[in-house]
């Protein structure tokens, strides 16, 4: 009889212990799944502020004019060199265009244009840089963001040679003709005549006493005046210019051996 009570005793005993152990042992593993679960939610909201902050940080159609004129305030750069095998272009950018002037110096300070080509040159017309359809430059402009700038169009600022303007595609020119992001040019352009101005004025087109006789004696590309931005105009390097402008170009105005921007700077 006392040997079966203690036999009982000893599997109740037992029994305690075992499940004394396995309480401690689910608690042990729900404390470590807690702290696991907590560090995942902890990585998980530190990924969402981090891709929160890149989202907030990235220009859109919706934030173009904040971000650009914030960014311009703080940045007041106005002359930007862009640097070739050729020889240096020097530029005074505009402050009467100030959303373009500084997108131009944002993306000279991000390196943007790089080591970026020169696609499409028109001899006695112009040279065009920005979007040459390289994956680095898709790459670069995901971290910038998505947008075209606002026009900001005056007939005080042309295309005389040596004016530097941003693109406007075939839709915007229909619909406010806010400029490219990126895709810039550089007007080399040739000299008129009294008769084109006579033709182009019984055309409805106007001219400033100040144009005509920039465009007579120094030249440029005056159709262009209206519809694009100038935001800039070349200080130094016309030999430049005229270099790159006279390269061998295809069918399609792509110069046959690419022509590289080494570097724009902003000063």
């Amino acid at each position: 009889m006392i040997f079966q009570k203690f036999l009982i005793f000893y599997l109740f005993s037992l029994t305690v212990i075992s499940i004394s152990c396995t309480q401690l042992v689910e608690k042990n593993i729900e404390k470590e799944l807690y702290a696991n679960e907590s560090s995942l939610f902890k990585e998980i909201d530190s990924t969402d502020i981090i891709i929160d902050k890149l989202v907030k940080s990235l220009i859109t159609n919706s934030n173009v004019e904040q971000k650009l004129t914030e960014f311009g305030k703080n940045n007041p750069e106005n002359i930007v060199v862009m640097f070739t095998k050729f020889g240096k272009l020097k530029f005074t950018l505009y402050n009467s265009s100030p959303l373009h002037r500084a997108n131009f110096v944002l993306l000279s300070k991000r390196k943007f244009y790089d080591n970026t080509l020169f696609y499409r040159i028109i001899n006695n017309f112009m040279i065009q840089g920005g979007n040459s359809d390289n994956f680095e430059i898709n790459s670069k402009m995901n971290e910038i963001g998505t947008y075209w700038i606002p026009n900001e169009i005056s007939s005080s600022r042309f295309h005389k040679k040596g004016a530097l303007a941003m693109a406007v595609s075939t839709e915007e020119q229909r619909f406010g003709k806010k400029s490219s992001a990126i895709n810039f040019y550089i007007i080399e352009g040739r000299k008129m005549n009294s008769s084109y101005f006579k033709s182009k004025e019984k055309e409805g087109k106007k001219f400033t006493n100040k144009q005509k006789e920039i465009y007579t004696n120094k030249g440029g590309a005056p159709h262009l005046d209206g519809d694009y931005t100038v935001f800039g105009e070349l200080i130094s390097g016309f030999s430049t210019l005229s270099k790159i402008s006279k390269l061998k170009t295809d069918k399609y105005d792509w110069p046959v051996k690419d022509f590289y921007i080494d570097s724009i700077r902003a000063y």
